[in-house]
């Protein structure tokens, strides 16, 4: 991000814009690494009992939502509703109109960086809401739906169908923050496609979708991967002080 912000010309038009933008962007970088937080730190907490609430009556299950995770994803949402706030200010579309009409202010800028900078941050928030939508609706509608309506009807073919959509969403979901995280540090292909790896073989472990383990229950690998993700939440820390 910081590379594209740097080459942009600035004065007293763009200066409000490429702040705002700044700060929208590490935003959204701030809920991604949230969603790592809440979908694999605090589950691995859960399922191994760090993290309970202390009623043997009312446990936390990591196969539904539980209070830890919905106010992680409330704090989430405002996370990406401030982003939008920054990245559609007034600042930043002034700019946006200024080079649609050839604004006299923008007169001797070179337009091209900041508008590559602007369409950059807007393309980060709008994949972020796609996968926030995906793992919204999988995790509150889809999920719940499955385990409440058609718990009992395991031979189901329409269980069935609903289970693979459902993988389908999660895992879809799941790459969508690994790229937003990755093109936000631009990130080289190895790196990233380890991140893909990791992610991948952690949703094998959480939901045996291909159905190529039966003996063992893999659930517990995933629980394990999770006490990894740290390493991407401290990476993202130490990456935000360097870009400050």
């Amino acid at each position: 991000m910081f590379s594209i912000a740097n080459c942009v010309s600035q004065n007293k038009v763009t200066k409000h814009a490429i702040k705002d933008l700044k700060i929208g962007a590490l935003l959204i970088f701030i809920g991604v690494n949230l969603r790592f937080a809440i979908g694999n730190i605090m589950h691995g907490l859960i399922y191994f009992d760090f993290l309970q609430s202390g009623n043997h009556e009312h446990r936390y299950e990591v196969h539904v939502p539980n209070l830890p995770d919905m106010c992680g994803d409330v704090v989430m949402a405002i996370v990406f509703a401030f982003a939008y706030i920054f990245i559609t200010s007034d600042s930043v579309k002034k700019v946006v109109r200024g080079m649609a009409n050839n604004s006299s202010e923008l007169k001797n800028l070179d337009v091209q960086p900041i508008r590559q900078l602007i369409d950059w941050a807007k393309a980060l928030f709008s994949l972020s809401i796609i996968g926030f939508g995906l793992y919204f609706f999988s995790k509150y509608f889809l999920s719940v739906g499955i385990e409440t309506f058609l718990e009992d009807e395991e031979e189901s073919r329409i269980l069935f169908i609903l289970n693979v959509l459902n993988c389908m969403i999660r895992l879809s979901s799941v790459f969508i923050f690994v790229y937003v995280y990755s093109k936000y540090l631009f990130l080289n292909k190895t790196i990233t496609l380890t991140l893909y790896t990791f992610f991948f073989i952690r949703f094998l472990c959480a939901t045996n979708m291909f159905g190529f383990i039966t003996e063992y229950d893999l659930y517990i690998g995933a629980s394990v991967l999770d006490f990894l993700t740290p390493i991407l939440i401290i990476h993202s820390i130490i990456s935000i002080f360097i870009g400050l």
